[in-house]
């Protein structure tokens, strides 16, 4: 095990050499000298943010640090690993052996004993422990969304006051803190030390045999250059659309450009840039999502989901999602957008198959964006019963640093132990995705329920200013409401 796990570790190590770091810049275009000056500021960059001093000495003596987690696996879960649990059935699974191992290396380094407790409903279960005044756990993982509506019931601490957390450092995400982090608080976080953040990035399959079939170039290519766009996605897409059967009816039997969904339509909306709620540099947040840029982003979603010419709606195939990577398996679909954690499904795809990340709305958009799906989305969270903080922050830190060194290489090992492994080119592909992670507070609190409008205004654009206006004034009440909360 230690040899897979190390293994690993030096295949990430040559990835971070080959990727520059920091999530605010695109890969420069290979071969040029942007990207030669960029390679060696990557390097130094990365010798330069991992060398930090040692955690202070601490031995606790045995003592338990207490985990309440979901259980792996259960309906109306999307995730495949668990960030603290070991299962000897499945010794030998990579993931499953880096968590062993970081267990084991910070319970001896530090005496300590992880204890992870795993439920069907983690956040019913905490909320009862802190309704009843228990101290029963160190810390949670409710979902984001649902951590941000227990913090607005007063039973969560916030993060950014824990005693040891070094949130600047790499190991810990700088995504969630810029845009989740209200009024200088924040209420749940994750970085090197969870998984789940990953399994629910957004990214694209792309299928290489329809691309080199119809000579369409290499899509990596249009990422690192910036042209990446929608528009370039839709005339790649609408360049492999055939009628297969030549019955002269465009369905599930035929070849598709892209397959999605209105229902997904939040993905889409942040990949283009948009965003709901912004937060200013004094912490405070401002609706942004009637400005004129979301009619845009709204106007050219409706262009590309409701085209019959180049894209198939998942609800239009059988068996739907499952459906649809049916289709990219069978070399009839070009363009799979989806989650991360699907990524398995294809690792017995008998054709050659890409990463990327979504598309941008136009060249002049900044970065790309990959909106992680906070509403299923574990993350960490202390509950306001902790009654040794100075315990809980210096045991995240610990484990947080010693998951950059395994757990997180891993991960990335694991998702290019396919077919995908035969090009560097997709495990930069898939660094830059997770480092271009989204959230938004009028998502994570859900506030007058605004982005429901999002997939009727996918499937129906000329929607948006009516649909905004019925939602605005309660998302700007409750918004006010969560403010005054939070000030003091």
């Amino acid at each position: 095990m230690k040899k897979q796990i190390t293994s690993a570790v030096l295949a990430f190590a040559l990835l971070l050499s080959l990727i520059a770091c920091g999530s605010s810049e695109q890969p420069a275009a290979e071969g040029s000298a942007a990207a030669e000056t960029q390679s060696d500021v990557a390097s130094d960059t990365t010798a330069a943010e991992t060398e930090y001093p040692e955690l202070e000495a601490k031995d606790f003596g045995g003592r338990e640090f207490r985990i309440l987690a979901y259980n792996q696996g259960d309906p109306g879960t999307w995730f495949q690993y668990l960030d603290f649990g070991y299962s000897e059935e499945k010794k030998g699974d990579l993931i499953n052996d880096a968590v062993q191992e970081r267990n084991i290396a910070v319970e001896d380094k530090y005496g300590i004993k992880l204890v992870n407790t795993t439920v069907a409903d983690a956040p019913k279960v905490a909320k009862n422990a802190i309704k009843a005044g228990s101290d029963e756990f160190d810390i949670c993982q409710p979902f984001i969304d649902t951590a941000f509506q227990m913090a607005g019931e007063g039973m969560l601490v916030d993060i950014i006051s824990l005693p040891w957390l070094e949130l600047e450092r790499p190991y810990w995400d700088e995504n969630i803190q810029r845009d989740l982090t209200l009024k200088g608080k924040l209420w749940a976080i994750t970085g090197d030390i969870s998984l789940f953040d990953k399994e629910l990035s957004y990214i694209v399959y792309w299928n290489r045999v329809l691309a080199e079939k119809y000579e369409l170039g290499e899509c990596y290519d249009y990422v690192r250059s910036g042209s990446w766009t929608i528009d370039k996605m839709k005339e790649l897409g609408r360049a492999v659309v055939q009628d297969l059967n030549g019955d002269g009816v465009m369905d599930a039997s035929d070849v598709w450009g892209i397959s999605t969904d209105y229902s997904v339509g939040r993905s889409w909306f942040f990949a283009l840039g948009g965003q709901m709620a912004s937060v200013d540099e004094n912490g405070d947040p401002k609706i942004i999502m009637g400005e004129e840029k979301s009619q845009v982003i709204f106007d050219a979603m409706g262009n590309m989901m409701n085209d019959a010419t180049l894209t198939i709606l998942v609800t239009k195939v059988p068996n739907t999602w499952m459906g649809a990577r049916e289709l990219m398996k069978e070399d009839r679909l070009l363009f799979l957008p989806a989650s991360l954690y699907t990524v398995s499904n294809y690792r017995a795809m008998e054709g050659d198959f890409g990463i990327l990340p979504y598309p941008k709305l136009d060249e002049n958009q900044e970065r790309y964006y990959n909106q992680v799906a906070s509403w299923v989305c574990p993350a960490i969270s202390v509950p306001t019963t902790n009654q040794d903080l100075d315990f809980t922050g210096y045991m995240l830190e610990a484990l947080c640093r010693e998951s950059g060194e395994n757990l997180q290489p891993a991960y990335i090992d694991v998702n290019l132990m396919t077919k995908v492994t035969r090009d560097d080119s997709s495990a930069e592909m898939l660094k830059l995705i997770l480092d271009s992670k989204r959230y938004d507070l009028a998502v994570s609190f859900n506030w007058g329920k605004l982005s429901d409008i999002i997939a009727i205004c996918a499937k129906e654009p000329s929607k948006f200013s009516s649909q905004l206006a019925s939602k605005l004034e309660k998302t700007e009440a409750e918004m006010a409401k969560t403010l005054d909360q939070f000030a003091g």
